[in-house]
């Protein structure tokens, strides 16, 4: 088995709004795949696979010069060892639905949402794993799995109001955050970065039940310096928006004082 750091995802794609958020989408999904490549359009695209780094290909349908077809099939002839998940909307459906037939791994609608981003990565995950190995127990040192991920729990846990890089403290151990992330997951059933996020919602939820602090105020005391983004990563956690949430709480609080 052929052993690696990381999954290589190369992004084709002629929206570049797009296709920065679907790169940071990836990584924030599952730390494993990491953004080798973006392009524009398919041509370029292609040609680079000759690197031989790359494993998986994220690729629109509608593209300049070369489309998402003709890269994904020239991919399936050429390097049939490379995954491709083709992008398309409803209009295009056909297409993708051939182009599996032809060889491609999978499509997502646009536009994406998370839940059909995390379960795209968990099956290429499943197949990338028959064929490469990301770094093994051997390389901890002599710590027990248990314990490195106790270790990083007690670290988000108390950190979690700052800015955290997992690749830094994998660095720490002595190893790298694929594999960090890897044993994480296996053993708390998330990544570190989900793990992290319900650390910080949830005491987002404390505050705003709890305290007259600005909206702005609980994101940053949650680990979320930014409100916009705050604001957008509550609503995606628990369906509504913080201010909503306080005014739910607030009665749910006085109705349990009245009872």
């Amino acid at each position: 088995m052929i052993r690696i750091e990381n999954y290589n995802v190369l992004l084709a794609d002629d929206e570049y709004m797009l296709r920065q958020s679907l790169a940071r989408r990836i990584t924030e999904a599952d730390e494993n795949f990491r953004i080798a490549a973006e392009f524009g359009e398919g041509r370029s695209a292609f040609e680079a696979l000759a690197s031989g780094n790359i494993h998986v290909v994220f690729t629109d349908i509608r593209m300049p010069e070369m489309d998402g077809l003709e890269l994904a099939r020239l991919i399936h002839e050429e390097y049939p060892d490379i995954l491709t998940v083709i992008l398309t909307g409803y209009a295009d459906f056909e297409y993708a639905q051939e182009a599996i037939r032809q060889g491609v791994f999978d499509y997502l609608l646009k536009p994406v949402s998370d839940d059909k981003l995390e379960a795209i990565l968990e099956k290429l995950s499943v197949r990338l794993q028959k064929k490469y190995e990301l770094p093994g127990d051997e390389d901890m040192s002599g710590r027990s799995a248990e314990e490195i991920v106790g270790r990083t729990e007690r670290y988000l846990k108390e950190n979690f109001r700052e800015e955290t890089d997992i690749s830094v403290l994998a660095e720490n151990f002595g190893f790298s955050s694929a594999y960090l992330s890897k044993i994480f997951t296996r053993i708390k059933g998330e990544s570190p970065i989900r793990y992290l996020t319900g650390i910080r919602i949830r005491e987002a939820k404390r505050l705003l039940a709890s305290t007259d602090e600005t909206i702005a105020r609980v994101g940053e005391l949650s680990g979320y310096p930014d409100q916009f983004y705050f604001s957008r990563t509550f609503r995606k956690e628990t369906g509504e928006n913080p201010t909503s949430y306080r005014k739910k709480a607030r009665v749910d609080q006085e109705s349990r004082k009245k009872g």
